[in-house]
C-alpha cells in the first residue's frame, strides 16, 4: 500500500469514501492493484501524518472539447 497527502482540486473537496464517513479526505490509498481510495485522518491506514507524505494532484484530461479532471492522480514525490 502506498500513501499520498491529497491537494483538492481548487472548485471541490473530497469526501472520505468509507462508509458513513462524511470528514474530508486527507490521504490518497492506493493498494497493491492500483485501486484508489480517499479517507480521512481517522480512517487512513498510514502510520505517517499527511504532512510528512508526498503529494498527490488531479490531473487534467481532455475529452473532445471538455476539459475534465481525471479521477485518477497523478503522484509527486
Amino acid at each position: 500500500m502506498e500513501y499520498f497527502r491529497l491537494d483538492h482540486p481548487p472548485d471541490r473537496l473530497i469526501l472520505c469514501n468509507r462508509s458513513n464517513c462524511e470528514h474530508i479526505a486527507d490521504y490518497l490509498e492506493v493498494n497493491e492493484h492500483g485501486r484508489e481510495d480517499f479517507a480521512c485522518a481517522a480512517h487512513t491506514r498510514s502510520e505517517r501524518h499527511v504532512s510528512v507524505l508526498p503529494k498527490g494532484v488531479p490531473v487534467p484530461i481532455r475529452t473532445g472539447a471538455d476539459l475534465l479532471t481525471s479521477p485518477a492522480l497523478h503522484r509527486y514525490g
